[in-house]
């Protein structure tokens, strides 16, 4: 049975209810006809040129990414800017496109969870602003630092003792820096996130949380998968005759 975007929007709510999106968000159906007929499906973290490129190649009739387009107000769509040049070549390509931002980061799993899966954190928990605490193997913070970076595929930035021996560990992806403290009343001795300010990652370690900055894109991209993946059981519970794709896109870590 055929689907329409409408119908992949419901199943993206189902997942990642748009309500829960923080108000300043832009999430949802954001280019496109909900009425249009959809057969294939591309997932990425975010809607660029060469993801735009790979949905074209794909046959792909819908793009549904982590990050938004329109995240600021224009008030033109002139190719005078790569942003101008990126939406009109999305209009042009008759693609739709629906981004499921901070409705993902607050879903359940989310962004956080496919994070921690990436990291095997056992023994999960929620903790505030949907950050989630597990605990490994009580190891050397510059041994938890390097398996990080390997399982995350990109360099990582560190503050702490690197002898310091750990064993719970705090995770936010994105741009976490302003919630270091629910890690602290967490009771993490390690504190991984997307971006972070210098300043605030000494303080952190000072106040006896380690922190590893492993990029914003890294901390999110292991969501993607789960993203496609909730997709497409969604649709074959549905019975919809859908193919959901990840993006080969490279990403910029």
């Amino acid at each position: 049975m055929a689907a329409t975007v409408g119908q992949m929007l419901a199943i993206v709510d189902g997942i990642a209810p748009f309500e829960t999106a923080e108000p300043w968000d832009n999430v949802g159906l954001l280019a496109g006809d909900p009425n249009a007929p959809v057969d294939t499906v591309l997932c990425a973290l975010d809607l660029r040129m060469d993801v735009l490129e790979e949905a074209v190649q794909s046959r792909a009739q819908l793009v549904v990414t982590h990050h938004p387009i329109l995240f600021r107000g224009r008030k033109n769509l002139c190719e005078t800017d790569a942003e101008g040049r990126l939406l009109c070549a999305l209009v042009r390509s008759g693609i739709s496109m629906i981004a499921a931002h901070t409705n993902y980061d607050n879903a359940s799993p989310g962004v956080n969870d496919a994070l921690a899966k990436a990291l095997a954190l056992k023994d999960v928990e929620v903790l505030d602003s949907g950050m989630r605490v597990g605990t490994i193997e009580e190891t050397d913070f510059g041994m938890f630092c390097d398996f990080a970076s390997k399982a995350l595929g990109g360099p990582v930035r560190v503050y702490g003792d690197k002898g310091r021996r750990v064993r719970r560990v705090a995770v936010l992806g994105g741009a976490g820096e302003d919630y270091v403290g629910i890690a602290r009343q967490g009771g993490a001795d390690v504190y991984l996130t997307g971006e972070m300010a210098y300043h605030k990652a000494l303080t952190a370690a000072d106040e006896g949380v380690c922190v590893v900055e492993a990029g914003h894109a890294a901390t999110e991209y292991p969501a993607i998968s789960q993203l496609a993946d909730a997709l497409q059981n969604a649709a074959d519970a549905l019975q919809y005759d859908i193919r959901v794709l990840k993006s080969r896109a490279e990403l910029f870590f």
